[in-house]
């Protein structure tokens, strides 16, 4: 398992316990662990479980704006960003490859950042 899913299972887990968060399904798991191979060549994201058991991850560009990318046990990828003054929000079927418009958006997200 990628370090960063990992720790944020971890980090995740006594508010599964204690408060009621959901529990990331496998599929929702799996679908992070593809995420990440996809983003490899990218600076490493911010990972976090959500409470309702979903998983994001989370860029930041000095100044420039912020993406983050969830993924579900359904198979999609939701994205909402904000780069420069422009906002983004959409959901996209996710399979073996980054979605067309999250893929541009994290590309033009990075390289405002550098």
């Amino acid at each position: 398992m990628h370090p960063a899913l990992h720790a944020a299972l971890e980090e995740a887990a006594p508010l599964i316990a204690g408060r009621g968060w959901q529990q990331p399904p496998i599929a929702t798991i799996a679908a992070a662990e593809r995420l990440l191979r996809l983003v490899a060549q990218h600076r490493p994201p911010q990972v976090q479980v959500e409470p309702d058991g979903n998983i994001s991850f989370e860029w930041e560009a000095a100044g420039q704006g912020w993406l983050t990318l969830t993924v579900d046990d359904q198979g999609q990828l939701t994205h909402s960003a904000v780069l420069g003054e422009d906002e983004f929000t959409q959901a996209e079927a996710f399979g073996e490859a980054l979605p067309g418009w999250a893929d541009t958006l994290l590309r033009r997200l990075l390289s405002a950042g550098h």
